[in-house]
């Protein structure tokens, strides 16, 4: 009588239960709440030029506020961030990219507005070399 392998040996399976713990892991704390840094001031830029910063602490209630680049950007400021609210650039791209939090840019470039939400933080990110 033939004896019968196991598909997989102790080892193995080991070895994959490891790998799939170390990866479960690491994706819950890349998207939990351990890397969030709460977002301190925005700075605004039109065409490269900084034109206005805004300390986010002290927006107790969201408001609006136009900039005006090569037309005018709606932005809402809040203690949580930034958003594009409204724009007249075709694609609206800078509307659908939502809340800018901590350490986050995003620009309406037919506009020409950029902004850039920082924190105190001072984590790195990353470090290529």
């Amino acid at each position: 009588m033939k004896k019968i392998r196991p598909y997989f040996k102790k080892a193995d399976i080991f070895v994959i239960l490891l790998v799939i713990l170390v990866s479960a892991t690491g994706f819950f704390a890349l998207f939990s709440g351990f890397t969030k840094a709460t977002p301190t001031v925005a700075e605004i830029r039109v065409n490269t030029v900084l034109v206005k910063t805004i300390d986010l602490k002290k927006a107790d209630t969201p408001y609006t506020l136009t900039v005006e680049g090569n037309f005018p950007v709606e932005l809402e400021i809040s203690k949580e961030g930034v958003r594009f609210i409204n724009s007249e650039c075709p694609d609206k791209l800078c509307i659908h990219s939502g809340l800018i939090t901590s350490n986050r840019t995003c620009a309406c470039l037919p506009a020409g507005v950029s902004v850039e939400v920082k924190s105190e933080d001072s984590s790195v990110d990353a470090v290529a070399g």
